[in-house]
């Protein structure tokens, strides 16, 4: 009788493929027990194969009575291929071969033999120690064959399983499922499977035991990670990541730029509560919040006003680290960065309030959390802020305390401008104020502002008013019309008309900068970035069907003063060409204490090296106008809708 392999052996094929022929009856056979294991198996007669394969059988692959030809020994394995168990064992059997040479000395060598097993036994009786183990021990210390000095007895079949190849790997397939199959529900559909395309290995499927300890030995955690987490969890937990070295970084260099959630509980103006938003820009070198912003939903103005806040207390950074948020990404804010498309590549667009400031603006990649440290400092800012709050809600349902709901329900809700007032001096007299913690060992402890000032090479500055101009808002180009250039914020178009300017410039490309906190007025540049011009709002112009006499009549005195300014232009140009308590309590006090203390010390000296000024001439002389158009009341609404929703593109 031939088993599955022998026969696979003689017709030169897989023994999947004698099993097929076997389950399809193409192949006689019977069923038996395997005596090494006791499990069933299938077994060929001889003369069930043909004659061919028979003599091919009796010929070469029959056992013969020849002498069997000594295996070669293989070379033996250095010590450190061992365990550390192991390891241990081959000294202490080398150390007791060693005294028992020494101890035969100058002694008859039967009775020292026996001597000395017996204080053996006395010393080590965990060890079997008999004259013939220690003659086989001694032969295996002077081969240096370190086996023969190890108990093998129950290691034998270490590492070694009877469980089918294709069986394994069935179960693996169904193991490595991003559905995270359990393993018993695996080796169950392993079973299903093979009842239906192998029944010959379904009797050979091991037990639960089996199957666990060979995933145990043979699949490493990295593995497991990949095939049931998927690639981010990979990355995040068993792939390589690059360290960055923050020792030869200067203050200011570095600002990371993003939002966070609040963990508590706020009650804004008309009463509706709510968890309001930080928006944050965090110095790389000491982890000092620069600037922030406290608002209701993260959006680009969010953004703008906590870049200003920075700026004017620490001054300009050179490079802004921020995530792929639209808050971020927009394209007069820091431009379009990732979002960038192909086909607008080479259309001009305004440059964004970053590059007006010469700050470089460097974005994470998607899905990259751990890139961005002010993560970090997030938890912080929950740890030892967020939680002083009555109202804290924790970060997950874990997290939340269990008094909360009485909290609410007794009407306990800071106010949401008392809360922007408390965070913003906890933030700069106490969250800033903390021991540095971060990866340089040699500011280990000091005071985060310290660090800071120790490390700041260069402070680029600009003025309040400098700074206005250069966080104005950019529209995208428009053609001047007839109304001349507009704004639509909120729903609302804004027409800005100067009859000079429409003269001048009507039908021509340009873009629009502007203040969000005063909409009044905008400026005007070209394709080039030149200035052009101051524009006002002009609301007034707008005539409804049913008005008054007098504002028909201020308008139609409007559209005839346009006339009148060609008529007086064209006469002037040829004239021209012919001439030529709580703890909350207790670490607002301390916040203040340090910012009193930092008003009163004042900042530590540090040269200015770069001013940052706006030098802008218009292309337009300016010329006086007899009155202020008045805003209406569309322009307060659009004011209103503007703040509270995010910035849409123009």
């Amino acid at each position: 009788m031939l088993t599955v392999a022998q026969v696979a052996q003689v017709k030169g094929c897989t023994e999947r493929y004698v099993r097929t022929m076997i389950a399809k009856g193409k192949l006689e056979h019977v069923l038996d027990d395997d005596p090494r294991n006791h499990m069933r198996q299938y077994l060929v007669p001889v003369a069930a194969l043909p004659e061919k394969l028979q003599a091919k059988y009796y010929g070469r692959v029959a056992p013969t009575k020849t002498a069997a030809i000594a295996a070669p020994q293989e070379p033996p394995k250095p010590l450190d291929a061992y365990s550390e168990e192991e390891r241990r064992e081959i000294e202490l059997w080398i150390g007791i071969v060693q005294e028992w040479k020494t101890y035969r000395i100058g002694r008859d060598r039967k009775a020292a033999d026996g001597a000395f097993v017996a204080q053996m036994r006395q010393r080590h009786p965990e060890l079997s120690i008999s004259t013939d183990v220690l003659y086989r021990r001694w032969k295996a210390w002077r081969d240096q064959h370190y086996d023969g000095l190890i108990d093998r007895r129950g290691k034998w079949r270490k590492g070694r399983y009877a469980m089918d190849e294709t069986v394994w790997e069935c179960f693996l397939s169904y193991w490595f499922d991003l559905r995270k199959y359990p393993m018993k529900q695996c080796i169950h559909y392993t079973q299903l499977w093979c009842e239906q395309e192998h029944p010959e290995l379904l009797a050979g499927i091991p037990s639960y035991s089996a199957f666990y300890r060979r995933w145990k030995a043979e699949i490493p955690e990295a593995l497991n990670v990949l095939g049931r987490e998927g690639d981010k969890v990979f990355d995040d937990r068993c792939g390589p990541y690059l360290p960055r070295i923050y020792d030869d970084m200067a203050s200011n260099d570095f600002w990371i730029a993003d939002n966070h959630t609040f963990d508590i509980i706020s009650e804004g103006e008309n009463g509706t509560r709510h968890r309001l938003y930080l928006t944050a820009f965090m110095d790389a070198r000491s982890g000092i919040i620069t600037g922030f912003h406290i608002t209701d939903n993260p959006s680009s103005e969010a953004t703008i006003y906590a870049l200003r806040a920075g700026i004017l207390q620490y001054g300009i950074p050179k490079y802004i680290y921020v995530d792929n948020g639209r808050e971020f990404l927009t394209y007069d804010v820091g431009g379009l960065g990732h979002r960038r498309k192909k086909k607008s590549a080479d259309t001009f667009s305004p440059p964004p309030i970053f590059a007006r400031l010469g700050i470089t603006m460097i974005n994470a990649q998607v899905r990259n959390a751990r890139a961005k440290i002010i993560e970090r400092r997030f938890l912080d800012f929950k740890n030892q802020i967020s939680r002083l709050f009555m109202t804290f809600t924790g970060g997950n349902v874990l997290e939340k305390p269990a008094n909360l709901k009485h909290v609410l329900k007794a009407g306990h809700v800071p106010a949401d401008h008392r809360l922007r007032e408390v965070v913003g001096q906890l933030l700069e007299g106490y969250f800033n104020e903390q021991p540095y913690n971060g990866s340089v060992a040699a500011d280990k402890g000091k005071n985060r502002k310290d660090v800071y000032y120790d490390h700041l090479e260069e402070k680029r500055v600009a003025s309040a008013d400098d700074l206005t101009l250069m966080l104005m808002r950019s529209t995208r180009l428009q053609k001047v019309g007839r109304m001349g250039v507009h704004l639509t914020i909120g729903g609302f178009r804004i027409d800005y008309r100067d009859d000079a300017f429409c003269l001048r410039y009507q039908g021509e490309q340009v873009y629009v900068r502007y203040d969000p906190e005063n909409i009044s007025s905008v400026r005007v540049y070209d394709e080039q970035d030149r200035f052009i011009a101051v524009l006002q709002a002009n609301s007034n112009i707008i005539s409804g069907y049913v008005t008054s006499k007098e504002v028909a009549k201020e308008s139609i005195s409007k559209i005839k003063s346009a006339k009148k300014l060609a008529r007086q232009e064209i006469k002037s140009r040829v004239l021209a060409s012919m001439d030529q308590v709580d703890a909350l309590d207790l670490v607002l006090g301390d916040a203040q204490r340090n910012i009193a203390a930092r008003m009163e010390n004042g900042e530590p000296d540090r040269s200015v090296l770069q001013i940052h000024r706006v030098s802008e001439e218009p292309l337009m002389p300016p010329r006086v106008v007899n009155g202020a158009l008045p805003l209406d009341t569309m322009l307060k609404n659009a004011e209103n809708a503007q703040r509270a929703s995010q910035h849409k593109d123009i």
